[in-house]
């Protein structure tokens, strides 16, 4: 038997209560299910660990166009200096 937790959540803004209502009447969906529905979407249905690997991973990905990048500093540097010179 899969274990299911409950989940209560207080002091909904009525603008956002009524976005959630609104979201889940289009996608046939009561209020709860569509509340899980975005959970799910937001997190990939994935743990903790799952996420973070992910993102470990896409850091990798990403560490050599990030090392081409300049750096911010130097960028800013830059500009100021351009800005005073000119």
């Amino acid at each position: 038997m899969i274990r299911v937790s409950t989940l209560h959540v207080r002091n909904v803004p009525p603008a956002v209560y009524e976005a959630l209502r609104a979201r889940a009447a289009r996608n046939g969906r009561s209020i709860n299910a569509e509340v899980i529905e975005i959970l799910r979407e937001r997190t990939g249905g994935r743990t903790s660990e799952e996420l973070l690997a992910s993102i470990r991973a896409r850091r990798e990905r990403l560490a050599p166009i990030v090392d081409q990048l300049p750096d911010p500093a130097e960028v800013i540097r830059e500009a100021r200096n351009e800005r005073f010179t000119a």
